[in-house]
C-alpha cells in the first residue's frame, strides 16, 4: 500500500475495503469524511483514517463466454 497525502493506493492484485461495511472501495482511496457508516449518519462527520480500511486479495472477474 501507498500513502501519498488523503490518497491510497493498493498494491497490484490487491483492493481496499473499509473495517466497518465490507464493501469493495478499489484499489484507490480519496481519504475524507463519511458523513454515514453503515447507513448510519456520523455527527460530526467521520474523518477518514487509513486504518479505516483493510488492504485484501481482489476478487478475480470471469471472462465472458462468447
Amino acid at each position: 500500500m501507498k500513502i501519498e497525502g488523503n490518497t491510497m493506493t493498493a498494491d497490484e492484485g490487491k483492493t481496499f475495503i473499509p473495517k466497518e461495511s465490507g464493501e469493495d472501495y478499489g484499489n484507490v482511496i480519496y481519504l475524507g469524511y463519511s458523513y454515514y457508516i453503515g447507513g448510519v449518519l456520523q455527527v460530526p462527520p467521520h474523518k477518514d483514517v487509513p486504518e479505516d480500511f483493510e488492504e485484501v486479495d481482489a476478487p478475480e472477474h470471469e471472462e465472458p463466454e462468447k
